[in-house]
């Protein structure tokens, strides 16, 4: 993998395991991890409430910026695949072979 950059998306009611765990995993291997959501610098609580602020707001990520995607479950999934937005940056990331995970 060229690109050490790994984002998660977050939106309200995501499951905190599946967001958090990868987060910090990933960051103790040297990857750039960071939060995508619909607006950077958002909070977004979780199915149980734990808050989560945006690092990066949609708009400004690109596919071709990523090493790999991680899509968290939840009631989040139901937001983002209205999204245009999202839709597009997972489409991106399939088509060009990188890795996205829906946990």
């Amino acid at each position: 993998m060229g690109s050490k950059r790994v984002g998660i998306l977050a939106e309200f009611n995501y499951e905190d395991l599946e967001l958090w765990y990868p987060y910090y995993r990933l960051k103790e291997e040297g990857y750039d991890t960071f939060t995508i959501g619909p607006e950077k610098g958002k909070t977004y609580n979780s199915k149980h409430g734990y808050p989560c602020k945006a690092q990066e707001g949609i708009d400004d990520i690109k596919a071709e910026d990523l090493a790999a995607l991680i899509i968290p479950g939840g009631f989040a999934p139901d937001y983002w695949r209205r999204d245009k937005r999202f839709l597009d940056l997972v489409k991106q990331m399939y088509e060009s072979g990188k890795f996205f995970f829906y946990v």
